[in-house]
């Protein structure tokens, strides 16, 4: 993974290349980032959020969120956007570069 910086003009790109993605490599994304979740079973968000509520929630309180199946199936779903979103980002940054070099 190399690690440049992107100009503004450049994450647009990047941002309309995401949308010219062909339904084959959005699909391939997904079924990736479906795998990756299969394989880790805890939710980083949900685990995140458990620790900026316990600044200001009870514990108890904290832990009805934890036991309440909807708030985990939110999550999910976010995170699987979020992961879907940066993973076709990933590949539209490599044609980017590819295309400049």
């Amino acid at each position: 993974m190399s690690r440049f910086t992107l100009s503004a003009k450049d994450k647009a790109e990047v941002l309309r290349i995401v949308e010219a993605l062909p339904v084959e490599e959005r699909e391939h994304v997904a079924e990736e980032v479906d795998d990756w979740m299969k394989k880790h079973h805890v939710n980083p968000l949900m685990m995140a959020a458990q620790v900026m509520l316990s600044q200001h929630c009870s514990q108890a309180a904290i832990s009805v969120l934890d036991s309440n199946d909807d708030w985990h199936i939110k999550f999910d779903e976010v995170l699987r956007d979020l992961l879907v979103f940066a993973g076709e980002c990933d590949r539209s940054v490599n044609i980017l570069v590819n295309k400049v070099a």
